[in-house]
């Protein structure tokens, strides 16, 4: 017969049961949370794969005729979202080139893979965006291209979104800490000692296009989050208008949160893009890989041994069946307000109620001499918060790294504050600001933003002092003055 148990050990046994059954659940509610976060939210993928399929929306086949332009940010991009239409291309007999934004040797971790030590000095940093100058080499190759068909321009590595976002200034240029450097410091690169300036960056680019005059151009798109890839987009987009080019331009995406889903090699998946792009009016182009395609884009992406050794998963996931593009459209702005386009916030943001992201804009000429911008915000600015909106003209026939660039400065209870980056000198007089709650009007009477047939914009948030969230840079066109 067993003896009696005491009262004590009941209530230790209850107590532990019930740990172990909140220790369960909480286990199993992380394990839910992780999974979303490495395979992300799958319930629209049908819906985008068939929408992929449609016949519409495929990109158009190369030909013989064509001079493909890719626009590669980074040494790997060109393969993990392009090798598809690159074999293609080439395929049809097509002209390809690569031109590369950087190096790519701001990577610490990469170096860390590459060589088991970390990097800490210039020579280090040059070092490893040397490695992945062979590795590009390497991969273009494999997909069919000469060496000669690759140009690296030699900007920094994670610097050039400052570069646009600050140093247009002539005679100017923007320090570099990794490599400690002013100017492009590789030998092989197209213009070296050419300064960290971003009207540099667009006669480098110039240079690349009047060499190949494209006809087709794929470059990064404007949503994606890293931001050399943004700066591309710019740069690319600037380049076009100064040398009045018109190719046929599709942009690719690499970085979104939850893109590709999932994270893992699966030649048998649909590459669909994040589901919020498919509310934005953006077209769709779908390209179509054959299995041996696959098979040597996985293959080629290997060779990036920097890279892989780091983030595999990430890489390895671009190796589908398919490839995703958008078109390149610049939505006509009118007195009727536009959607702008915004990658969604984090939640944390989402739900302070703190955001000032835009929401929509609109633009009629006040005058033959007044370029009028109607802006609606996600809500009023307070005493705490702060918006800098950017405004770059894009005027025919005028360079456009001479044209202003204008960053205006709003806060609640304070006069607004312009200023043009190309002279580094305030321009308040010429522009006129008026807030009504969440609605911000911009009278702006500079000759070259009126006489604008196309306009960047751009809005950076913040709260206290610290940095909130950056839109998307959107291109818009508007109407001939």
């Amino acid at each position: 017969m067993e003896s009696a148990r005491p009262s004590h050990y009941f209530h230790t046994h209850r107590k532990f049961l019930w740990v172990l059954c909140i220790s369960i659940i909480a286990f199993l509610a992380m394990a839910t949370i992780a999974r979303m976060s490495f395979f992300g939210t799958s319930t629209s993928a049908p819906h985008l794969a068939a929408l992929l399929s449609q016949p519409q929306n495929q990109l158009p086949s190369f030909h013989a005729t064509d001079s493909v332009l890719v626009v590669a940010p980074h040494p790997d991009d060109e393969c993990i979202a392009n090798a598809g239409a690159i074999l293609d291309a080439v395929r049809a007999g097509a002209s390809v080139h690569i031109v590369y934004l950087t190096y790519g040797d701001n990577f610490e971790i990469s170096y860390w893979a590459a060589k088991k030590v970390p990097a800490f000095t210039p020579s280090q940093f040059k070092a490893l965006g040397e490695l992945r100058h062979s590795e590009a080499i390497s991969g273009a190759t494999s997909l069919g291209l000469a060496p000669t068909c690759l140009t690296f321009l030699g900007y920094p590595d994670s610097g050039t979104l400052r570069i646009w976002d600050t140093t247009w200034k002539p005679g100017t240029s923007r320090l570099h800490i990794p490599l400690d450097s002013r100017s492009v410091p590789y030998a092989d690169a197209l213009t070296p000692g050419s300064p960290y300036n971003a009207g540099a960056v667009i006669t480098d680019l110039e240079k690349v296009m009047k060499a190949c005059s494209p006809t087709v151009i794929l470059f990064p798109s404007p949503l994606d989050l890293n931001p050399d890839h943004q700066s591309a987009y710019l740069f690319v987009t600037a380049a076009l208008h100064d040398l009045n080019l018109h190719p046929s331009r599709y942009t690719y995406l690499v970085h979104e949160h939850h893109f590709p889903v999932p994270h893992l090699y699966n030649p048998l998946a649909t590459l669909t893009p994040p589901a919020f792009v498919t509310s934005l009016p953006v077209g769709l182009r779908n390209l179509q890989l054959t299995a041996g395609q696959v098979a040597l884009k996985y293959t080629t992406t290997m060779l990036y041994h920097s890279q892989t050794k780091v983030d595999y998963r990430l890489l390895a996931s671009f190796s589908r069946h398919n490839e995703v593009f958008f078109d390149d459209e610049h939505p006509l702005l009118s007195s009727t307000p536009t959607p702008f386009s915004h990658i969604p916030l984090e939640f944390l943001l989402e739900h302070i109620d703190k955001n000032v992201e835009l929401r929509a804009v609109g633009a009629t000429r006040k005058d033959p001499q007044t370029l009028r911008l109607s802006m609606t915000f996600a809500a009023p600015p307070t005493v705490d918060s702060v918006a800098e909106i950017s405004v770059f003209p894009m005027t025919p026939g005028a360079p456009f790294a001479q044209e202003p660039k204008l960053v205006i400065s709003l806060q609640h209870g304070k006069e607004a504050r312009t200023v043009d980056l190309v002279t580094e000198t305030s321009v308040a007089t010429s522009v006129t600001t008026t807030l009504n709650g969440a609605d911000v009007t911009l009278d702006i009477a500079i000759p070259e933003v009126a006489t604008a047939t196309e306009i960047m914009l751009n809005v950076r948030a913040g709260y206290r002092g610290l940095p909130q969230y950056s839109t998307p840079w959107q291109v818009f066109s508007l109407a001939s003055p």
